[in-house]
């Protein structure tokens, strides 16, 4: 293809991406309950992307039990605090707040994807991150960073967190669905059998707003509070909440590494 061809093409995908982009923004603002995406082209590892290298899992998915997968860095407890956790593929966030006890800061993503020749629907949720980078209702792109590795303010050994949900109105409050494959994957093989997808630029409709938030009170948008400093501070806090709401035992509270 000559330079003028290969500059025409370029031009024609920058207008479709422009397009693209257009399009998602009037449609969020047209409804709040709903929102325009791109299909995932794949997935990655949300550590040491792509493929969670310098990374391992310290505690795996178990049914009815921890419903997710914990990372830790190889170094050992601690050397991966503050490290970039990255979002798994294509979607738009549908949480990104500071949901204090027990999680401490969360994100979740909505993905949409092709399998089998159908779109089908996933939520990544990224737990204990220390720091949020992208807001609620954002889209984001496979592989962008969307926070940092933390400690559940000070609650747990640095580490996060990971899972990947198939229904799609568990959000945060585990206890309302049964801790099974019927309504989770288990996140490093949703990761592993989804690494290259056909999507063709495509986009699609995802819900929104349709979680069961928790009910105890404080719960605020974001900017979250800063992580604490020292045990006494945790041990302060965690008395000033206690009873506020309960946690199930599908949390971290037994093994947090």
């Amino acid at each position: 293809m000559s330079d003028s061809g290969l500059k025409a093409s370029s031009m024609r995908k920058k207008l479709l991406a422009a397009a693209v982009v257009g399009l998602i923004a009037a449609f969020a603002q047209a409804d709040p309950n709903a929102a325009l995406t791109r299909l995932a082209d794949g997935f990655d590892f949300p550590v040491g992307k792509p493929n969670a290298d310098g990374y391992r899992i310290s505690r795996g998915f178990t049914p009815h039990g921890h419903l997710g997968e914990d990372w830790v860095g190889q170094g050992g407890s601690g050397t991966d605090f503050r490290d970039p956790v990255y979002v798994i593929g294509s979607g738009v966030v549908t949480l990104a707040r500071d949901f204090r006890r027990s999680w401490g800061n969360v994100i979740v993503v909505r993905h949409a994807f092709m399998e089998d020749g159908q779109i089908k629907y996933a939520d990544s949720l990224y737990g204990h991150l220390d720091r949020v980078l992208v807001r609620e209702g954002q889209q984001v792109a496979r592989g962008q960073q969307i926070g940092t590795i933390g400690n559940a303010h000070g609650l747990y050994a640095p580490h996060l967190h990971f899972e990947v949900h198939k229904n799609l109105a568990i959000g945060v409050v585990h206890t309302m669905f049964t801790g099974d494959l019927s309504n989770y994957y288990v996140p490093s093989e949703f990761v592993n059998s989804h690494r290259s997808l056909r999507s063709g630029n495509r986009v699609t409709t995802v819900a929104m707003n349709n979680y069961v938030m928790p009910t105890f009170a404080g719960v605020p948008a974001l900017p979250s509070i800063a992580p604490a400093k020292d045990s006494s501070e945790v041990s302060a806090e965690a008395k000033r909440r206690d009873g506020a709401f309960h946690w199930s035992r599908y949390d971290d509270l037994t093994n947090p590494n």
